[in-house]
């Protein structure tokens, strides 16, 4: 089975997801970040327990669950004094269909995934406004249009800031033409693509939340302006 991602390259077998308990286990955050080191590559539950930040113990309860469900397997015992060490792996791709899923519907499946990303953005955002010490909103009419935004201290503009800053938060809706949405659409793909190519390895540089939201919404739920 070929199937096109999009993030990067994958060129090996996709393990197909045929039960509901595998489809739970890697739609659980926590699992997944357990099974995670052991996803394409082999790895001992000592060392996979370091790479996933936990306990050996809490790994070796996970992958007692990875190997009744069929998404992990012992590939080989290494010899030493005492008891051997086993070594595990798991496929290097899976493909979980929606409909094997416990979500009640994708919008709840969106939002359990995304929460990670989302607890992190509200905590590096409140983080940042305490630091600039920004502690207002400014709600207003103008051009017949309501807007909200962050409230400068008087006499700063944003480009000041700008140039003092690395990062910010910003989030809108907005009403565009149809070719104005390809545009934007083919400008984020860009950025996409360029930030992939100048990404470090983890510790390397500062780490940065980026995360990217550009879909189209029903007339009826577009009461939001720019922020």
């Amino acid at each position: 089975m070929t199937l096109p991602t999009i993030l990067a390259p994958y060129h090996g077998e996709w393990f197909e997801v045929r039960t509901a308990e595998q489809a739970r286990l890697l739609s659980d955050p926590a699992a997944l970040r357990m099974l995670e080191p052991f996803i394409g590559q082999e790895r001992s539950a000592g060392h996979a327990a370091r790479e996933a930040g936990v306990s050996v113990a809490r790994l070796l309860y996970r992958v007692q669950q990875f190997l009744a469900a069929g998404v992990l397997r012992e590939v080989r015992q290494e010899r030493r004094a005492g008891r051997p060490i086993r070594i595990y792996a798991a496929p290097g791709g899976f493909h979980v269909p929606f409909h094997l899923t416990s979500f009640t519907d994708l919008e709840e499946r969106v939002r359990i995934q995304t929460l990670p990303f989302d607890q992190l953005r509200n905590r590096a955002a409140a983080r940042q406004l305490a630091h600039e010490g920004l502690s207002g909103r400014l709600i207003y009419r103008s051009g017949g249009d309501l807007h909200t935004e962050t409230a400068l201290p008087a006499g700063q503009t944003w480009a000041q800031r700008r140039e003092q800053l690395t990062g910010g938060d910003y989030v809108g809706v907005f009403w565009l033409a149809h070719s104005d949405a390809r545009w934007l659409q083919a400008q984020l793909d860009t950025l996409r693509l360029e930030v992939q190519r100048r990404a470090q390895p983890a510790g390397g540089g500062q780490p940065y939340l980026l995360q990217t939201a550009f879909l189209e919404v029903q007339p009826d739920e577009a009461g939001y302006g720019a922020s």
